[in-house]
Formats: structure tokens, C-alpha cells, sequence
């Protein structure tokens, strides 16, 4: 089940990684998540895996209610499809619906290792029986919380998102 939500503020931020992860895991074979994902799909190739991770990252990033919490949670990704979340909650939905369709994952904290200030992800392609991925993996970055493309890092989008408003 994990640790009590008071507890959270306990956790190193190798503890935290961890929870993420299982909290991906746990979501993947949640038949809405699962549902979900699969109705992304219709009209993709199944050999079209760019698209079809583009397709599950405009669906959390233009479609799920992103908002800071007051007190720090994560989120189940049943929950987050419903009430929105922070950027946990989006990545840990995100790679939900990509390992329910067995796109191996990496959930990446940013900041500091024991005290990170943001997580984004990495997806892999093509699907992989590791949820690590293997030596055919392709990795590339799927941010949510702000207007970042496909396969952009988060600190790419923030100076293209920057640059563009500057000019």
C-alpha cells in the first residue's frame, strides 16, 4: 500500500523516487489506466511508437488538471485522471499509461537528490518487457506541467517558453 501520507515529509528523496515508482507500477494495471491508455491508441500505428508516446503526453499535459498542492501528496493515477495533481501526480500517471502499453520509464527528480524540487520523466521506445528498458531502448523526456514538446526537457521548454515570450 506505501507509507501513510504523513510520512512523506519523512522520506529521502531516494525514498520518494522509490514510492513514485511503485505508485507507476500499481497504476499500470488499473483497468481505467489501462483503458485509457488503449483508447489513446485507436488510430495509431502500432509500430508508431513516437506518435503513440506523443499521444499519451498531450493527453496528460493539455488534459489533465495540473495544480500545486498545499501539502505534499501523491497521488494514485485514478486519482490524478479525476482531480488533477502536481508534477508527481502527472508523471506518475503518465508513465502509468506508458508501462500499461509496456513503454519502460524513468521517473527523474530534479534538484536535489534528497530534497528534490520537481519531477518530470523519461519514456522509452519501442516496448520493452523492462520497465528499465534494455540495450534497444530510445529515451526521451515527456514534460507535463508546462507547454513542453514531446521528447523536450524541462529546462529546454522553460528557455524556449522564455526566448518566446521575450521576443
Amino acid at each position: 500500500m506505501g507509507p501513510a501520507k504523513w510520512t512523506v515529509y519523512n522520506m529521502t528523496g531516494e525514498e520518494k523516487t522509490a514510492f513514485l515508482n511503485s505508485l507507476v507500477f500499481e497504476g499500470a494495471v488499473e483497468p481505467t489506466v489501462r483503458r485509457v491508455a488503449v483508447n489513446l491508441m485507436r488510430g495509431t500505428h502500432r509500430d508508431d511508437h513516437t506518435e503513440r508516446l506523443a499521444r499519451l503526453h498531450r493527453f496528460v499535459r493539455d488534459s489533465v488538471d495540473y495544480h500545486r498542492e498545499p501539502v505534499e501528496m501523491f497521488h494514485r493515477p485514478t486519482v490524478t485522471l479525476d482531480e488533477g495533481g502536481d508534477c508527481d501526480d502527472h508523471v506518475i500517471l503518465l508513465c502509468s499509461l506508458a508501462w500499461a502499453l509496456r513503454y519502460p520509464f524513468h521517473v527523474q527528480p530534479m534538484g536535489d537528490p534528497d530534497a528534490p524540487f520537481h519531477y518530470t520523466c523519461a519514456l522509452g521506445s519501442p516496448p520493452s518487457d523492462e520497465p528499465t528498458g534494455d540495450a534497444d531502448t530510445v529515451w526521451s523526456w515527456y514534460e507535463t506541467t508546462i507547454d513542453a514538446l514531446p521528447g523536450e526537457h524541462v529546462n529546454d521548454a522553460l528557455r524556449r517558453i522564455a526566448i518566446g515570450r521575450a521576443e
